[in-house]
């Protein structure tokens, strides 16, 4: 296919998953669309220590599949994800103690602009396998991830809804399970802010890596547990099982606009962001939300194994703040007044992380939106070698010119305005 859009200058588009949330980012008009679905494989090694992993498969079907052996693979935390998340970095609710996705990769099986299939792995290939742990689609067509096992039995995970009156409660318990998690890895957390029925309202949505009795809780939860809750839904699940919660939560079938910003760890501005979004966004005839979830510090400092990744995070920033403004609404006549003041939402909270020195560049490309100009966020350093990688092996620019989807290496999908 690569060669037959390369012979007819044919754009094409490759679609996973196809999660990403704006049209053509994984499909495409007037070109070729391929899709993987049908390549879905999910088998051991002889050894058990890794998996070879089709990418037309989703997430739910690979931890039902390991779970069998009490194996899991580190990757996305909703079921109907699919594997192009390991391409853009790949939060896990492991990453506490193994990294990101792309961090746990033992090789990829690529297809690069002149048709040659390459086995790309830490010491094959190596410059390729550092671009591909956070550069996305940019440098070859993925056919096989071959990613690391790792022990996961039963694990205690659900979520706990709150009204307003606990928010300030709520942020300090986020900021500080963030601040311990180099005491104790196992834990994640996804805390959203959100207007019900005109009433506003928090969710933390918690995992906690082994079973949990929650009258003896680790105490890395005991902050969110000894905050009352309204409904709540933890209990000791399966892996595959919890990841359908996070499917549960975002169903298909609506128009979605995805925005995303990375800041230093800050209760204060947390509470700002939250309060600035009830007031500018809540009122909105939208049903999205305002999520936070935390890059620890032991989180980062895996990402440094087998030669780095390229997504330009340092433990010694950390603990950071990755903010996602998710807005969903049905009717297309809303596009431009919802984006818009997405937009203007994004901006605000920009100057006030610079005004409060919280700011960082960094954007978390698989919650990114069309408007924002990911890859650059990496640093200077980083775009350069990327750069340089994409010219090795894609010299005539196959990924940037014929492939438009995604994420290129500079420029934003939709432009970075509206």
């Amino acid at each position: 296919m690569i060669l037959v859009s390369r012979l007819t200058q044919c754009p094409f588009a490759v679609k996973g998953g196809g999660h990403t949330a704006f049209p053509g980012a994984s499909s495409i008009q007037d070109g070729i669309t391929v899709t993987l679905e049908a390549m879905n494989e999910i088998a051991l090694s002889s050894n058990k220590e890794t998996a070879f992993i089709g990418p037309g498969n989703r997430w739910g079907a690979v931890y039902s599949k390991l779970g069998e052996q009490n194996l899991a693979v580190i990757g996305g935390r909703a079921s109907d994800v699919g594997l192009g998340l390991v391409l853009g970095g790949g939060i896990a609710h492991q990453s506490s103690i193994y990294g990101y996705a792309c961090d746990n990769v033992a090789s990829y099986e690529v297809v690069t602009a002149s048709g040659i299939i390459l086995k790309v792995t830490p010491t094959a290939f190596p410059d390729l396998y550092w671009a591909l742990r956070g550069g996305g689609n940019n440098f070859g067509v993925v056919t096989r991830f071959e990613l690391e096992t790792i022990p996961q039995g039963p694990m205690w995970g659900g979520t706990r809804v709150h009204m307003s009156p606990d928010y300030p409660a709520l942020i300090d318990a986020f900021a500080s399970m963030a601040e311990s998690a180099t005491e104790d890895p196992k834990s994640a957390q996804i805390l959203s802010f959100a207007m019900t029925a005109g009433n506003a309202a928090g969710q933390i949505q918690l995992e906690y890596l082994e079973p949990v009795d929650e009258a003896n809780p680790p105490a890395i939860l005991k902050k969110y547990l000894d905050i009352p809750s309204i409904r709540a839904n933890t209990l000791n699940r399966t892996l595959a099982n919890d990841t359908v919660m996070l499917t549960d939560q975002m169903p298909g079938g609506h128009r979605y606009a995805f925005w995303a910003a990375t800041y230093k760890l800050d209760r204060d501005f947390m509470g700002w962001l939250q309060s600035r979004h009830q007031k500018d966004v809540g009122p909105l005839a939208n049903q999205g939300s305002l999520t936070f979830q935390a890059f620890t510090i032991p989180a980062m400092e895996q990402m440094s194994k087998k030669g780095g990744n390229a997504l330009g995070l340092s433990p010694d920033d950390g603990p950071l703040m990755h903010t996602l403004l998710y807005m969903v609404w049905d009717d297309a006549s809303k596009d431009n007044q919802l984006n818009q003041a997405a937009l203007d939402f994004m901006e605000a909270a920009k100057v006030e992380a610079k005004n409060r020195d919280v700011y960082t560049k960094y954007i978390y490309l698989n919650y990114a939106g069309p408007y924002q100009n990911v890859i650059p966020s990496y640093g200077d350093e980083k775009l350069a070698k990327l750069k340089s990688i994409a010219k090795k092996y894609d010299p005539t620019a196959v990924f940037q010119r014929l492939q438009p989807g995604g994420f290129k290496l500079e420029g934003a999908p939709y432009g970075e305005t509206i």
